[in-house]
């Protein structure tokens, strides 16, 4: 029974190959390529005709059947030139609304997940498009495993910034994802037939909705509220890296959040990870003995030194933090290069705590650096 059933499988495989295969023929250009050959040998038959008459005839005819064979094949391929054009824009009309909504939630999921791996050091980010999303399943299982009764607020504030996504987001993809009309654009091809088999697979949507239905309840426990998020979280990712799989206008829109998500990301591991490591302080050591050795050995430079335009302002402003000076600092922003990470770490620092306390001065901060001001994290002991 199971070697029928294996056989039975195989040749149904076969079929649908070929059938696949049989749709895709243009059927119309191959009877235009018949006709040119009919029509060339026809050229052919006329070089053996010896009466002149005869042969001017055949000559005639088969020119006649080549060039027509030959524009109407040239314009043919015009018109589906422009069809194809058309369908594209068409497609793309109707899909942006579902594109626009996977788009933002995508950013919201993407910095939240990989701003947490960051600052927790596990590794590579999540970033969309992925083939092989092993490592994605392992890391949502593991977060669906936390335990909030064994551990204290701190560890569990961050779990919930982790899966602090609006629901509103989650049910904008159902909704736009359900309102296409699937049937209607296989047949009117807007859609290809590989297209349509992989958005019609529901067992990811339909897990997407189990799980917003669940969290509109009224009586769920916090516990159980954030392992179905985490689950809403992981299932709605990968509905996302198929879409943009499959289609390239989407594809493309990702692959530009990711550069500004991939400079963020570089920003927060700079500042909160790199600058309190090891490496980085023994570099500073290091570069501090070179320097003091070579000074030590040429002491007729320390009067030539000059005090740089930049070094003047990070001292003016590290001056301002210690005293709490705010309206130093604020007349001393527009003169800040955004480029500048030791000042950028100074002003995060937790000295800089009071001083950053003032809207006005946070404000300049996010029109400089483009983030939200956020204070850096203590190296751990």
């Amino acid at each position: 029974m199971r070697k029928r059933t294996k056989k039975k499988i195989f040749w149904g495989r076969i079929r649908d190959r070929i059938s696949s295969v049989v749709r895709k023929i243009n059927w119309q250009y191959i009877a235009i390529v018949a006709i040119i050959i009919i029509g060339v040998c026809v050229l052919i038959a006329s070089y053996f005709i010896c009466n002149s008459d005869a042969k001017n005839i055949a000559v005639g005819i088969g020119t006649g059947i080549v060039t027509s064979a030959l524009v109407t094949m040239y314009l043919e391929l015009i018109n589906s030139r422009i069809e194809k054009r058309k369908v594209e824009r068409y497609k793309r009309m109707l899909l942006n609304p579902l594109g626009e909504a996977a788009d933002k939630l995508y950013v919201h999921i993407a910095l939240n997940v990989n701003e947490y791996r960051v600052r927790e050091q596990l590794g590579n980010s999540f970033l969309l498009p992925m083939n092989d999303t092993k490592e994605v399943s392992d890391f949502f299982f593991k977060m669906q495993e936390i335990d909030f009764n064994s551990i204290d607020s701190k560890d569990k504030e961050k779990y919930d910034t982790l899966v602090g996504i609006s629901l509103t987001y989650f049910t904008e993809i159902v909704t736009q994802y359900e309102r296409l009309p699937f049937e209607s654009l296989i047949i009117e091809n807007i859609i290809t037939q590989d297209e349509y088999d992989q958005l019609k697979h529901f067992t990811l949507i339909n897990e997407c909705k189990r799980c917003i239905n669940i969290l509109n309840s009224k009586n769920l426990e916090e516990q159980d509220e954030y392992k179905i998020t985490i689950r809403l979280i992981y299932v709605m990712y990968m509905f996302i890296n198929r879409l943009i799989r499959i289609f390239d206008f989407m594809s493309t829109k990702i692959e530009r959040e990711n550069k500004w998500i991939k400079s963020h990301l570089d920003d927060i591991y700079f500042n909160e990870i790199y600058l309190f490591s090891d490496e980085y302080i023994q570099q500073c050591e290091e570069r501090a003995e070179e320097e003091a050795k070579y000074y030590a050995e040429h002491p007729e430079l320390i009067e030539e030194q000059e005090e740089s335009e930049e070094d003047r302002l990070h001292r003016k402003i590290n001056e301002a933090i210690w005293a709490g000076d705010v309206e130093t600092i604020k007349e001393c922003f527009p003169k800040i290069d955004k480029d500048n990470k030791q000042i950028q770490s100074e002003l995060t620092w937790s000295i800089a705590k009071d001083v950053m306390k003032d809207k006005e001065l946070r404000k300049l901060y996010y029109q400089k650096y483009g983030i939200k001001y956020k204070m850096r994290r203590e190296k751990r002991k």
